[in-house]
């Protein structure tokens, strides 16, 4: 599951300096509450990403403007609070991320409720290959997601963009390889992909970042055009394999989750103007993932720059990155 492009120059610099602190706090902490019961440390991470929020730290900044874009009709109070149950819910998904290889499969299947398994077995009977394109988000604890569909006995795999500091990297690609999921690399995704759907594994793809204008397509997101990687639906359609999206949410504050399977999207053939139908494709994808959104907004990650890239002559909404976001600023 992939994010964004790279900054540039001295803001990546800067950048990433910064996410390399991050990282090493990151272990630190995460070592810390690994050695605590498991729903003991989840309160103590939702406490601690509340407090982040109310403290407006780094990022929260791009958090409320994302807000604004998406709910313009709602309170700035209204988005504070919003602000604090979303840092919350990251705080506490990478906590079970971190404690997630110390489960047995079994443990991990028991983690959440699953609805809507019929509308997958549906697409793996209808798939030519009994493979599918799992539609999916940076949304509620997401690398549990393919956690629990593995331990679930489905073969998954996912396309792995290699991040800057080598030690998140490590660190990520460990924690994905316990749950026995296989990692794609980016540089060769669209032939990865296509074997794996071949080999007839689930192919899950996530579809709610910014992207660079030569590797995407701009697609309405909460109203506002936003570039969007045209790789999945691009994939899907030659390999014919259905498009499945599936969703994770977490039932009130606990370690219970609900995975929610939604019926197989219809697509669009690529007939005579393939590029149209690539654009129509992923803007229906694109659609679902908004909707699952809407329906629990405090489970996305608000903190992305969703809308970074624009249409030419069109301005960002965030400003420069060259110096760290400090606590207090917030646009």
């Amino acid at each position: 599951m992939d994010g964004s492009g790279t900054p540039e120059g001295s803001e990546a610099t800067a950048l990433g300096a910064v996410e390399r602190g991050f990282v090493l706090v990151g272990q630190a902490l995460a070592g810390a509450l690994a050695r605590l019961p498991r729903e003991r440390a989840l309160r103590v991470a939702r406490g601690l990403g509340r407090g982040w929020a109310r403290s407006r730290g780094p990022r929260t900044g791009d958090a409320l403007r994302n807000l604004r874009i998406a709910f313009p009709e709602w309170s700035e109070a209204e988005r504070r609070a919003l602000l604090e149950r979303a840092f919350a819910n990251m705080a506490a998904g990478a906590v079970e991320f971190a404690t997630m290889m110390r489960l047995d499969p079994e443990t991990r299947r028991g983690l959440a409720d699953v609805e809507g398994l019929e509308n997958l077995e549906a697409a793996i009977a209808a798939s030519p290959t009994g493979a599918v394109v799992v539609l999916t988000a940076h949304y509620g604890a997401w690398e549990l997601l393919v956690s629990i569909m593995a331990s679930h006995g489905f073969p998954i795999a996912v396309v792995h963009r290699a991040r800057d500091n080598p030690l998140f990297d490590r660190m990520l690609g460990l924690w994905r390889e316990s749950s026995g999921v296989e990692l794609l690399p980016r540089g060769s995704a669209a032939r990865a992909a296509l074997r794996a759907l071949r080999q007839g594994r689930h192919l899950a793809m996530t579809l709610d970042q910014d992207c660079p204008r030569s590797e995407g397509v701009f697609v309405p997101f909460f109203g506002r055009l936003a570039c969007t990687r045209d790789g999945p639906a691009r994939v899907a359609m030659h390999a014919r394999a259905p498009v499945v999206p599936i969703f994770i949410e977490r039932i009130g504050e606990g370690l219970r989750h609900r995975v929610r399977i939604e019926p197989a999207l219809e697509l669009a053939p690529a007939g005579d103007d393939r590029a149209a139908a690539v654009r129509e494709n992923v803007r229906r994808m694109v659609a679902v993932v908004e909707d699952a959104i809407r329906r629990a907004p405090d489970h996305w990650v608000w903190i992305h720059r969703r809308w970074r890239t624009q249409p030419i002559g069109e301005a960002r909404p965030y400003p420069s990155r060259g110096r760290p976001l400090l606590p207090g600023s917030v646009g």
